[in-house]
C-alpha cells in the first residue's frame, strides 16, 4: 500500500510539473514564432493564440510539431522543417505546448467535421404516361 502511495503521488507531482525550455528553444520561439504568437502565446488573434484552450490542428506535442515541421496550408503558417532540426521542432512543440495550462484531450488530435451522413442515392421521378 505504502508503495501505491508512493506512485500514486509521483504521479500527481508529474502532472503539475511545468516545462521549462532551454536557453535555445527560447532564443527560437523569439526568433521564429514570437513576432505572430507573442511573447506569452497569447495572441489577440485567436488561431494564434497558444493560451486559450482551442486548437485547431491537435493539442498534442505531435500535432503541434508536425504544424511546425509542415506549416498550415491555407494560413500564414509556413513550414520550418528546413530550418530547424527535429529536436529543435519538437523542444518548440512542447514550449508552445506549455502555453495552454488545459491538459491534452485523451483523444487528442485536431478537432474533426461531424461525418455528415451518406445520402441514399435518388431514384429519378416517375413521369406520367403521355407526358
Amino acid at each position: 500500500m505504502v508503495a501505491s502511495l508512493a506512485l500514486a503521488g509521483a504521479g500527481l507531482a508529474g502532472a503539475t510539473e511545468v516545462y521549462k525550455p532551454s536557453e535555445a528553444t527560447l532564443e527560437l520561439y523569439k526568433a521564429k514564432c514570437q513576432q505572430c504568437h507573442m511573447a506569452d502565446g497569447n495572441s489577440p488573434l485567436e488561431p494564434l493564440n497558444f493560451t486559450d484552450g482551442k486548437w485547431i490542428h491537435g493539442d498534442k506535442i505531435e500535432d503541434l510539431a508536425k504544424i511546425i515541421s509542415e506549416g498550415a496550408p491555407g494560413t500564414a503558417m509556413l513550414p520550418f522543417q528546413s530550418q530547424l532540426t527535429p529536436e529543435e521542432i519538437q523542444a518548440l512543440a512542447r514550449y508552445v505546448r506549455s502555453f495552454d495550462k488545459t491538459p491534452v484531450k485523451e483523444s487528442g488530435g485536431a478537432k474533426k467535421a461531424k461525418p455528415t451522413a451518406a445520402k441514399a442515392p435518388t431514384k429519378p421521378a416517375k413521369t406520367p404516361k403521355g407526358e
